[in-house]
C-alpha cells in the first residue's frame, strides 16, 4: 500500500498499525508517531543544510512549487563558478523532500553557452550534448572517490542540474524544491585517473495491468574498466532491482540488490570491480502492478515506469567521458562519448 503507488516505509506501517490498534483516534496521534509527514521518511519542506566545501565550489538550484497531484522535472542551466580548472574527488548532495532524482551534467562541447536559468524538461536530456557526471535518488549523498581518481572540471564550463520533484502518491513536495551540491576539489596533482558515469536505460519497459513482470538489459564495456559505484532507479511499481556480472552472454555473480522503492542505495565497490573489454553488467527490474492501468517507459512516476541503471567507473580515455547503455526493441547498445 497505498494502492497503485510506492510502498510505505517500515516506520510508517508501524504507525498505521498502532493507529488501528488504538481504535483509529480522530486526532491521528498514537504512540510512536513523531509528527512526520507519512511516506517520505522525513521532513518534506524545502529546508536543507549543506555547508560549502573547504576547497571547491557549491551549486544551488531552486525549482518552483509543484501542485498536489503533479510532478515536474526541471533543467537548471548554470556555469561552473570557478575561474580555474580543478579536479573533484568528492560529491556531497542535499535535496528537499519529494525529490525523485537529481543529476549533474556538463556539456561535451566546451564552447556551449546556455543562458543561466531553468526550463521544464520532463524527458531525458540529449545524450549527444550532455555528459552525465553524477546521479542520485537519495536526499543526502556523500561520495568520496577512490584515491587518485577524480573528475576534471574546466573553469566556467557549462553545467546542467536536472531535478525531479514529485507531489503524487507517497512523495510529497512542500513549497519550492531545493538542491545543493558540493564539488570538493582534490589536492592539486593528486588525481592520476579520471572517472566517468554510465546511464543505462531500458526503453522497452512495459508493465501490463495486474502483472508482476521482470525485465533485463545489458551494458557491455568496449574498454578495460573498473566499476566503483552503482545505483538503481524505477517508479512506483518497482519492487526489486538487481545487477549481475555479464560475460559472453552469460549471467554471473550478483553484485547489487535492492528490495523496495524509496532510497535505492548508492553502493560503493571497494575495491572497484575490474572488467576486461567485452565484459559488462546485466541489470534487472521487477514490478508489481495491482491496478487496471498499463505502465510503459516514460518520465512520470504516476503514469510511466523506468528501469534505469546508473554507475561510475574509471579510467576514462580523456578527462571528459561518459557511457550510455540503451535497450530498445530488444537490442542493448553501448555508446562511449568524449568531449569535442
Amino acid at each position: 500500500m497505498p494502492y497503485g503507488a510506492a510502498p510505505l516505509d517500515a516506520s510508517t506501517v508501524e504507525i498505521v498499525r498502532a493507529w488501528i490498534a488504538a481504535g483509529a483516534p480522530p486526532s491521528g496521534v498514537v504512540p510512536g508517531d513523531d509528527g512526520r509527514p507519512m511516506g517520505d521518511g522525513g521532513s518534506t519542506d524545502g529546508t536543507i543544510s549543506l555547508p560549502p566545501p573547504q576547497r571547491g565550489v557549491q551549486l544551488h538550484v531552486t525549482s518552483p512549487p509543484v501542485p498536489k497531484g503533479k510532478e515536474e522535472t526541471s533543467c537548471h542551466y548554470l556555469k561552473l563558478p570557478s575561474d580555474v580548472d580543478f579536479d573533484v574527488n568528492r560529491f556531497q548532495i542535499a535535496v528537499s523532500g519529494g525529490s525523485h532524482h537529481i543529476h549533474l551534467y556538463r556539456a561535451y562541447d566546451a564552447n556551449l553557452d546556455v543562458p543561466d536559468g531553468f526550463e521544464v524538461c520532463n524527458h531525458a536530456v540529449d545524450f549527444d550534448v550532455w555528459e552525465l557526471v553524477v546521479a542520485s535518488q537519495l536526499r543526502h549523498s556523500d561520495w568520496e572517490l577512490p584515491a587518485g581518481v577524480g573528475y576534471h572540471f574546466q573553469a566556467g564550463e557549462q553545467l546542467l542540474i536536472q531535478t525531479h520533484f514529485v507531489n503524487v502518491g507517497s512523495l510529497e513536495t512542500i513549497g519550492e524544491g531545493q538542491a545543493v551540491m558540493n564539488l570538493n576539489a582534490a589536492e592539486p596533482g593528486s588525481v592520476t585517473q579520471y572517472a566517468g558515469a554510465i546511464f543505462g536505460q531500458d526503453k522497452d519497459v512495459d508493465v501490463p495491468p495486474h502483472s508482476t513482470p521482470t525485465a533485463t538489459a545489458e551494458c557491455v564495456f568496449p574498454n578495460a574498466t573498473r566499476l566503483m559505484a552503482e545505483t538503481g532507479h524505477y517508479h512506483f511499481r518497482g519492487r526489486h532491482f538487481k545487477t549481475f556480472l555479464w560475460d559472453n552472454g552469460q549471467r554471473g555473480e550478483q553484485i547489487y540488490d535492492y528490495v523496495g522503492y524509496n532510497d535505492p542505495p548508492f553502493t560503493l565497490h571497494e575495491p572497484a570491480i575490474p572488467f576486461a573489454p567485452g565484459q559488462g553488467i546485466q541489470w534487472e527490474c521487477y514490478w508489481e502492478n495491482n491496478t487496471d492501468n498499463e505502465y510503459k517507459f516514460g518520465p512520470f512516476t504516476d503514469t510511466n515506469e523506468h528501469c534505469n541503471w546508473f554507475a561510475f567507473y574509471y579510467p576514462t580515455s580523456s578527462p571528459s567521458e561518459a557511457i550510455t547503455c540503451v535497450k530498445l526493441n530488444g537490442v542493448s547498445t553501448t555508446t562511449v562519448r568524449t568531449r569535442y
